[in-house]
């Protein structure tokens, strides 16, 4: 890292060590409203940058500067748009709020490094900040911030390594460490996926007796019945690569002959090998022998969380969060009473886990290395 930069992040810190969390603080409440920006669009497909201006998603009214002050803004106008009334979230508040917060944090709790390595540890966390909304709100993993996070931490690991292990490497041996720390925790969250696929990712059930199916399309999903079970389509394919097996069955509507037919996300697969577009199909109905569900058991997007997590973290911090992040959320299913044949996304959960390392996960790993080797 440049010395001159160094040096004067430490005599600031030395002199005044509030100055700086309270500068990344207020910087971190005006990304925070950009990531409203970037939590609303990106999954939508839409420009982050084209409208400019901020509008307001119920009646598409561009929101003036005035009553677009970040944490401020929602508490003058008690969660309510002006043009039209509508209520505001409370999570672009919350997004402000947590992301000045984080900043600040940060800032703080790694006062050792300089101006320039806070910053990028500040960009990482708006990346994971974004990515935990998204997955949250559409359970939807983005490559672009996953991508863009890990690239922000293995910079932070090059330019100043002993953030990430506590010890003294040069550049070289940082920017490897981190590269190392993204492809294993990539890695491990895919044998974890597959693992658990095998475990828990097929579902099996035989009738005695030939059953009737049905796959119509009910307001904006599909829906599949057998026999007395009704599945959304959207709960049946939260990943592109699960699929539906209906054993001995027949398609009237498709004339194929009897034998096991195979759906995935936009298709039917005939006992013949032929794929029909379900576009092509307004409803299809027929009897079948027996049901078998083939679905992954972890997201592959949490395999691309846990790429942006290891390059900061290591492999030590992905396991550290992949088993915090699992106690995380069955905590948060035990509340709020979701997760028993309902969709929850772990990613969120996962990132929790994350945050707690940076700040006191690896004290606690390092502290109970030296305690196991006494």
């Amino acid at each position: 890292m440049p010395d001159f930069l160094y040096t004067a992040t430490q005599a600031i810190a030395q002199e005044t060590p509030w100055l700086l969390p309270l500068c990344f603080a207020l910087f971190g409440a005006c990304v925070g409203s950009f990531l409203n920006v970037v939590i609303y669009r990106m999954p939508r497909e839409m420009s982050v940058n084209e409208p400019r201006r901020s509008f307001c998603p119920a009646c598409q009214a561009p929101i003036p500067w005035y009553l677009n002050l970040p944490i401020l803004s929602w508490l003058m106008l008690r969660g309510r748009a002006v043009c039209c009334g509508v209520r505001i979230p409370v999570r672009y508040w919350l997004v402000e709020l947590c992301t000045a917060a984080m900043f600040a944090a940060l800032s703080w709790s790694f006062a050792d490094a300089d101006v320039l390595t806070q910053a990028l540890l500040c960009a990482w966390a708006a990346c994971m900040i974004a990515t935990f909304c998204i997955d949250w709100e559409q359970m939807v993993v983005l490559p672009q911030l996953t991508w863009t996070a890990a690239a922000l931490g293995v910079c932070a690991a090059a330019l100043s390594p002993w953030i990430v292990e506590g010890q003294a490497l040069d550049m070289s041996e940082g920017f490897m460490w981190a590269l190392a720390g993204a492809v294993s925790g990539f890695v491990l969250l895919k044998v974890v996926a597959l693992l658990g696929r095998g475990l828990f990712g097929n579902k099996r059930r035989a009738f005695e007796e030939p059953c009737s199916w049905s796959l119509r399309q009910k307001e904006e999903d599909l829906e599949l019945r057998v026999g007395d079970d009704t599945y959304s389509w959207s709960d049946l394919f939260m990943e592109n690569t699960n699929r539906v097996e209906l054993v001995d069955a027949t398609a009237e509507e498709l004339a194929s002959e009897q034998g096991t037919l195979i759906f995935r996300v936009d298709s039917v697969q005939l006992p013949d090998g032929r794929a029909i577009p379900l576009e092509d199909c307004e409803k299809l109905t027929g009897t079948c022998a027996g049901l078998v569900l083939r679905r992954e058991a972890m997201g592959s997007g949490d395999a691309l969380i846990a790429l942006s997590i290891g390059a900061l973290c290591g492999w030590q911090g992905v396991l550290f969060a992949l088993v915090a992040g699992s106690f995380i959320g069955i905590l948060w299913g035990i509340i709020c009473r979701v997760g028993r044949g309902q969709p929850m996304p772990f990613g969120p959960a996962f990132i929790a886990g994350a945050f707690f390392w940076l700040f006191y996960g690896q004290q606690l790993f390092f502290r109970y290395l030296d305690w196991c080797a006494q």
